[in-house]
């Protein structure tokens, strides 16, 4: 690639001087410039077969946010000895975890925040992606397709609802209905199954919401949709019912490394030794390598919102569906850098709107604005006309970890011999992750035998997490019997999602120990109705606080600091 032609073309397109350098790995530009998106064009303009780009070209004036840490200190790991140290409770950490555990070794997962999936694996529309969208081979092909293809499999053993509902792609024009031909042909190539094109009769029969105005679609058989954080979460309480030790509110602040391997691995919590590290850490990944002296990628954070339906909700659609491109857009479908998101059943009812992409430098940015509200609603409504504002009940983001490939990093460090990156994980990030996971534990085990560790089968490894009890899901024979057993599920306390006591106390005594109303809320949805947890948040929190034996002024809504009560009015007497 001649880099100074591009040098040139930014600086006609953007008016920044850019420096650049390369390796044997990475290309690295350096500079200013004044706006964060041209920032982020720029990097990709530089993005070359074989090598990752790290972008240190500085936005002027802007002064980056520090990362948020616990506030908790002790030394409650200091000293320890671990064969694997995860970084990162997402999706892909929890799930490299759970796959370890396959063998017998010490494995301790570390992640900042009060629970797992609380990055982007928690703010997600849990869409199981087919990989239609994806035009070259790449790791989010491969990973992406295999891993779809074990979805059920794997969701059954750790009781986790999936369903594979399909996706209808709508195409309002017939010139690009018959572009899509391409799509089903590079789909039969890559292995997705049941790929085709139906006509208008057909989608209006399949999804009478938008028969007025699509002319066809495409529809992925193999598309599905799982609860992103309660797939994450049965990830780590197997990992934990399996050996595993994961250590919540825990941040990695530093590594010492010597003759080109990680030695100590330090946190909040103290400095444990490490024979593998194994880096998952999200948007903060490119960082932890930095930490390691490996930094060969970036990660330029990227922000989407979600809005919620009322489950309630009139005029939704009966099938997961997505407009496709316009003939103004069509250049981008299969680019890589965003699916365009659609109108998504969860796996608890509820439809998804979403998600919009939007470039921001902040990595922990997971604000909403009423712009990012307009667009999402208003790009879906046109596919779903019958779709209300007034319907809406939520809205979060979330904040993506792509690379300026736009491709996964799945390898063993080429310069730090016991370190192991599964960065870049973006969509389909839920979808790849049993399938790199396995090969991650694969890469971890071969590494750990040829420095002379044993790595021995685990005989009482138990890949089934038992699915928790959902009392409005059961027959009146069945609930009759489990109140009998215990009255407390007999006792609704969240109206809006029939949510009883004894799910909530269950879900306060959860394998992790997380002890927090979000933690209790992504487990049984306590709070996830229409009213928000306006009704049942406190008495969740009372909850929390006898099972726990702690003070109520101790509970808090999730992270340290988000206490709920911060005193008392008055004693009250018994």
């Amino acid at each position: 690639m001649n880099f100074d032609k591009i040098v040139k073309r930014v600086k006609k397109q953007f008016g920044t001087d850019v420096a650049v350098r390369e390796d044997e790995r990475s290309v690295f530009l350096s500079g200013e410039c004044d706006n964060w998106a041209d920032i982020v064009a720029i990097g990709k303009m530089f993005v070359t077969e074989g090598k990752h780009v790290v972008n240190d070209i500085a936005l002027k004036g802007y002064l980056c946010k520090p990362e948020r840490l616990p506030q908790l200190q002790d030394d409650a790991l200091d000293g320890g000895d671990w064969d694997v140290v995860i970084i990162g409770g997402g999706i892909s950490g929890c799930a490299v975890a759970r796959e370890l555990t396959r063998y017998k070794l010490r494995i301790l997962l570390v992640e900042k925040h009060s629970d797992v999936a609380r990055g982007a694996s928690g703010a997600n529309n849990g869409m199981v992606h087919a990989g239609i969208d994806l035009k070259r081979p790449c790791l989010k092909l491969k990973y992406g397709v295999a891993g779809n293809a074990i979805y059920g499999d794997v969701c059954r053993e750790l009781g986790v609802d999936f369903r594979r509902s399909g996706q209808y792609v709508i195409f309002d024009s017939k010139l690009i209905r018959f572009l899509a031909k391409g799509t089903v042909k590079r789909a039969t190539k890559h292995g997705i199954p049941g790929v085709r094109i139906i006509g208008k009769k057909e989608i209006a029969e399949a999804e009478p919401r938008v028969k007025d105005f699509a002319v066809g679609a495409l529809y992925a058989p193999s598309t599905g949709y799982v609860s992103p954080y309660q797939l994450t979460i049965a990830y780590a309480e197997n990992a934990v019912q399996n050996g595993a030790t994961v250590s919540l509110d825990t941040a990695v602040v530093g590594m010492e490394t010597a003759d080109g391997k990680v030695t100590l691995v330090k946190t909040n919590r103290g400095t444990v030794s490490a024979r593998c590290v194994v880096n998952c850490a999200g948007v903060f990944a490119d960082k932890v390598a930095e930490m390691a002296g490996d930094r060969y990628f970036s990660i330029h954070p990227r922000r989407g919102t979600d809005l919620m339906l009322d489950p309630k909700a009139e005029g939704t659609p009966v099938q997961t569906i997505s407009m496709g491109p316009t003939l103004k857009s069509v250049s981008k479908f299969g680019s890589g850098s965003t699916k365009g998101g659609g109108v998504i059943r969860t796996a608890d009812g509820n439809y998804l709107l979403g998600p919009d992409a939007v470039e921001i430098p902040d990595r922990e940015d997971t604000s909403t604005n009423s712009q990012s509200f307009d667009n999402v609603f208003g790009k879906h409504s046109q596919v779903c006309p019958t779709l209300r504002r007034g319907d809406v009940i939520a809205y979060f983001s979330g904040v993506r970890a792509p690379t300026y490939e736009e491709d996964f990093i799945i390898e063993r460090s080429a310069k730090v011999s016991n370190l192991v990156h599964v960065a870049g994980i973006q969509s389909p990030g839920i979808t790849a992750a049993p399938a790199f996971a396995k090969d991650v534990a694969g890469i971890v085990a071969d590494y750990l035998v040829s420095v002379g560790i044993a790595v021995l089968p685990n005989e009482n490894f138990d890949p089934i997490r038992p699915r928790p009890v959902r009392t409005r899901e059961l027959d009146d024979e069945s609930r009759d019997k489990l109140i009998k057993q215990d009255p407390d599920f007999g006792k609704i306390v969240c109206r809006c999602e029939q949510i009883s006591l004894g799910e909530i106390k269950r879900a306060v005594n959860n394998p992790l120990g997380v002890a927090t109303v979000d933690g209790v809320k992504r487990r049984v949805r306590a709070g996830m109705g229409r009213c928000q947890g306006g009704f049942c948040m406190p008495i969740v929190a009372d909850v929390i606080a006898r099972e726990k034996g702690v003070d109520i002024t101790e509970v808090t809504k999730d992270d340290g600091g988000s206490n709920i009560v911060i005193g008392r009015i008055k004693e009250v007497r018994q």
